[in-house]
């Protein structure tokens, strides 16, 4: 019975010697992640995809403001890489710059130099996107220049056509008129 007891203490014992020391590495490696994790080379597939992450969790203003410094930032000193975040970029925000113009960006680059396979098929994919937005943008704008154009035409034939009404309730205004002058002057020519 003693020896049970005791093999049971003991068991308990190490139990806890070993989950005091997980706790106690745990720590360690929150303090000091360089220590512990392995140095890894990040390729752009990965860069652009957390680019991608951190603009999708931005506010509006945010995304505006990293936008336009990516356009400052490219006009000052072209890069493929700020290219390819314009890419992403444009996705999510207008101020991006223009998408022709990264589209036109975008074929300069030679495939092959985009590194890993994954980040040519992002590339190809974002570039249709883009292509995609560019072509619905054209057709909003002419949708939206016919529009007017059927706006203006219904506005004058709104105008004529109130104009004819304004002018017919003014006839039948001066006809009651003068049916009233001419009861009056039969009144007053029979008293």
């Amino acid at each position: 019975m003693l020896s049970s007891s005791i093999r049971l203490i003991s068991l308990a014992s190490s139990l806890l010697l070993v989950a005091g020391c997980a706790e106690v590495n745990s720590g360690v490696r929150d303090r000091f992640p360089a220590a512990f994790n392995a140095p890894s080379v990040r390729s752009d597939f990965e860069d652009l995809l957390d680019f991608g992450a951190n603009m999708a969790n931005m506010p509006t203003s945010a995304r505006t403001e990293t936008c336009r410094s990516l356009v400052k930032h490219q006009k000052d000193l072209p890069d493929r890489g700020i290219v390819l975040q314009l890419m992403i970029g444009r996705l999510l925000s207008d101020a991006c710059g223009d998408i022709p113009k990264i589209l036109d960006e975008l074929a300069g680059i030679p495939p092959d130099s985009l590194g890993d396979d994954r980040t040519q098929r992002l590339v190809l994919i974002h570039t249709e996107a883009l292509k995609r937005i560019n072509s619905t943008t054209k057709k909003l704008g002419s949708l939206e220049r016919k529009q007017k154009t059927v706006q203006t035409v219904l506005d004058s034939k709104d105008t004529n056509g109130s104009k004819k009404k304004e002018s017919q309730l003014l006839r039948e205004k001066l006809e009651a008129i003068r049916s009233m002058e001419k009861q009056l002057d039969e009144t007053s020519d029979g008293k």
